[in-house]
């Protein structure tokens, strides 16, 4: 059974290995973005963690939709159908990046960035499999 999963995978990274490496370069340049504004706003501008995350997760969500739309996935499709799927997936991703930040600095006691270190990392596999197979259709 082990052995089964770990050949799906590494055949699955085989046949996608270039939209995998655009969807990692595009979702390195989004959580540059990302981690830039939520610090700015927190440090700089005084927001509340939650707040700065919020906004920061939005800003970055909608870069990552445009490049991933155009250049990683190169999707057709119906904008507005896109869209919808994109905000309902973000949307999702936004709640859980902030409960895991509430937990882990509210309850584990951590820094707000090493929390959303933690955040992307599980928040990012999600969205890519929801863009992916629902978004972006390929």
């Amino acid at each position: 059974m082990l052995k089964k999963f770990f050949f799906f995978w590494v055949n699955y990274v085989i046949n996608n290995w270039q939209q995998l490496w655009r969807y990692g370069l595009v979702g390195l340049t989004s959580a540059i973005i990302d981690f830039g504004i939520l610090y700015l706003l927190t440090e700089a501008l005084g927001f509340h963690y939650l707040w700065s995350a919020t906004i920061s997760f939005i800003v970055a969500a909608s870069y990552n939709y445009y490049l991933n739309k155009t250049w990683t996935f190169k999707a057709g499709g119906k904008l507005s159908k896109q869209v919808s799927i994109f905000l309902l997936i973000a949307g999702s991703g936004v709640l859980l990046n902030n409960l895991i930040l509430y937990l882990l600095v509210e309850q584990a006691h951590w820094w707000y960035i090493y929390a959303k270190i933690i955040a992307t990392g599980i928040v990012t596999i999600g969205n890519f499999i929801g863009n992916k197979y629902l978004t972006f259709k390929t």
